[in-house]
């Protein structure tokens, strides 16, 4: 809430998100990923998050995902990621 006691976010704006899925996204595929977006949406405004650290977790994700690419497609960085946040296969 802003000092006016409104939302500071939009709040139709996650669902929004959600109800640009194209028709032809799976019914799974619409499940995880609203999902995803909402609990993405959520901790965004949980922890406030500002642009700069945006674009600074922006920064490291592209960085991850060229190490696939620049080490000949042999270095997973994304699946070392997935496994050190806890989300191992």
């Amino acid at each position: 809430m802003d000092s006016k006691g409104e939302p500071r976010f939009d709040p139709n704006f996650t669902q929004n998100v959600i109800n640009a899925m194209g028709p032809n996204t799976t019914p799974r595929n619409r499940e995880i990923f609203t999902a995803l977006f909402k609990h993405l949406h959520d901790f965004t405004r949980e922890v406030e998050l500002t642009i700069p650290e945006w674009q600074a977790g922006m920064l490291f994700l592209d960085a991850v995902g060229h190490m696939y690419y620049t080490s000949g497609k042999t270095r997973h960085e994304m699946h070392r990621l997935s496994d050190i946040s806890g989300l191992e296969s």
